[in-house]
């Protein structure tokens, strides 16, 4: 009979941490979604989202055209938080809610770019292609926080002079795990933890990373060399 009392009791648990973690999921989606829309809304000319269940969602927005990027997606992965097991195990595994973001630029970047954060410990797989040298900067505040590498260390260093960008990066000191200007793919590529005060943020960085980005079809092309 203990056992039977047993089994029905965590059984009970089980079932009331699926149906409040299904809640917790959906209430952060739309929260996401919202901040998402509200903030990409001044500059897209369109904005869909697809969504996956409680787990997540896809969101693709066509930005208007007096703007470098042309298209902006966002994908959101939250953390199983209907499952029991999430709890203990993201103790050891430091598991979290992300956020990967790309923007497209209209023409092509002059250069390849890569700003990774020291917090992580294992190192990501840069697209293929990618050959990078890690540069330095001489501003501290950048680089007591992240590891960044190039294929132009002039331009890099100009964009990061840059006081809107590099204010913007040190905000998201904490979230970034990783940015990448991909000049064969005409993209950026940028990873993050996500929460409800980081994803704004980042987005921020992402479309003020894309305006100031030299592209190829800039006659100012000289003013980066």
């Amino acid at each position: 009979m203990y056992e039977f009392e047993v089994v029905v009791l965590l059984a009970t648990i089980f079932i009331v941490i699926y149906f409040i973690g299904s809640l917790r999921n959906r209430s952060l989606l739309v929260k996401y979604s919202r901040i998402f829309k509200r903030r990409i809304q001044p500059v897209s000319e369109f904005t869909g989202f697809r969504p996956f269940g409680n787990s997540g969602f896809r969101a693709q927005s066509r930005i208007r055209g007096e703007s470098k990027l042309s298209r902006l997606e966002i994908a959101v992965s939250l953390v199983d938080r209907e499952n029991a097991m999430h709890y203990p195990l993201s103790l050891i595994t430091k598991e979290s809610d992300m956020v990967t973001i790309w923007a497209f630029t209209g023409s092509k970047p002059l250069l390849n770019l890569e700003i990774r954060s020291k917090r992580m410990v294992t190192r990501h797989r840069r697209p293929s292609g990618i050959v990078l040298e890690t540069i330095r900067t001489y501003r501290e505040e950048l680089e007591k926080y992240f590891i960044i590498a190039s294929s132009n260390e002039v331009i890099a260093k100009k964009i990061l002079r840059d006081d809107e960008i590099s204010s913007s990066l040190l905000r998201v000191k904490d979230f970034l795990n990783y940015f990448i200007v991909d000049m064969e793919e005409s993209r950026i590529l940028l990873s993050g933890k996500l929460s409800e005060k980081s994803l704004e943020s980042l987005i921020d960085f992402v479309i003020a990373s894309g305006e100031k980005l030299p592209v190829k079809s800039e006659s100012s092309h000289s003013a980066y060399l």
